[in-house]
């Protein structure tokens, strides 16, 4: 009886998660520029856009009974094309695996061609062309889907194995509404092509839940990661207690670990911060470790990378919770 107040509701709900998360991320990088806050934020900023246009549309379908043109549900497609662009790129700013870069590179790339080409279209072409081409818009999307999904999976089978908890606990669940979100797509493009039943449409009025959710986990997530460290966990202390910031030795590793889920480090990379901060140089962190100098150069440099730091003294002041 209310279920399209309900579905209204999400959408307001939505919505206020994502102001919440743009918020977190806006005022983490006006504190401290990093590339992981800007990546959130585009996210966040291209999910509002869409989350409005699909309100937008819902309400003049359901609501008022207007009902939606071809034109209009393709540029929505254009629109979660691009930010489905953003979002691999804060999945990426997450991992920074050089192993999925190649596939990550692809994927946005045909993200990229497919909004603008799509748009293109929608604009310059009547309305009867798109029942023309309906198998090359389905098989464009299928290419689009799969190539998004096969990155998430990529995405979270790589912070699993990095001991990323966090990070891993937000890509399995937000893969996990992917699956469950494309099921439901593919339930909807059935009944374009196959007929046109309530019983097969009415899932896609459901879409708002895998938004909703994907918002939320992303605000929780900028909060953990990007909010959290730099307002609370590194809040300056008392001035009569300064002298006392830097941590005794059994609490190393544990803000090393603070730290590496700051600056989403690697486990291999949480290991070099403990050996460069006991003052360990390139070639005596190869032999403990058992890897290449070469390696070890590449390691730190990706440690300084994302710490945005310059030196190992600058590492060393931010586990000591100190100004660099």
């Amino acid at each position: 009886m209310f279920i399209k107040e309900i579905i209204l509701a999400c959408y307001i709900l939505c919505i206020a998660g994502i102001v919440a998360g743009v918020t977190c991320g806006v005022l983490s990088h006006i504190h401290k520029k990093t590339q992981l806050n800007k990546a959130a934020v585009m996210f966040l900023a291209g999910m509002f856009v869409i989350c409005f246009y699909d309100m937008a549309i819902y309400y003049c379908n359901y609501v008022i009974g207007i009902l939606s043109s071809m034109e209009v549900m393709r540029i929505g497609n254009c629109l979660i094309a691009v930010t489905m662009f953003f979002w691999l790129g804060l999945q990426k700013q997450i991992l920074d695996r050089d192993a999925i870069h190649f596939l990550d590179g692809v994927v946005r790339k045909y993200m990229l061609i497919y909004a603008a080409v799509w748009f293109i279209l929608t604009i310059a072409m009547p309305v009867d062309y798109f029942y023309t081409v309906k198998w090359l818009l389905l098989i464009t999307d299928i290419f689009l889907i799969v190539g998004f999904l096969a990155s998430s999976v990529a995405h979270s089978i790589y912070t699993s194995v990095s001991g990323m908890r966090n990070s891993t606990t937000y890509m399995l669940i937000t893969t996990a509404m992917l699956l469950w979100n494309y099921f439901s797509y593919f339930w909807g493009e059935a009944s374009v092509y196959w007929g046109n039943s309530r019983f097969i449409r009415e899932p896609l009025d459901l879409t708002i839940i895998f938004w909703l959710v994907i918002s939320i986990m992303t605000a929780m997530f900028v909060y953990h990661q990007c909010f959290k460290p730099t307002f609370i966990q590194n809040a300056p202390p008392p001035k009569e207690r300064r002298q006392n910031t830097i941590p005794s030795h059994t609490d190393i590793r544990e803000r090393i670990e603070t730290v590496g889920d700051q600056y989403n480090l690697t486990k291999r990379e949480r290991e070099l911060v403990e050996l460069i901060y006991q003052g360990k140089s390139n070639k005596e962190i190869a032999e403990s470790l058992f890897l290449s100098e070469s390696t070890v150069k590449t390691h730190v440099y990706n440690i300084f990378r994302k710490m945005e730091v310059k030196n190992r003294i600058e590492v060393i002041c931010i586990v000591n919770e100190e100004n660099k």
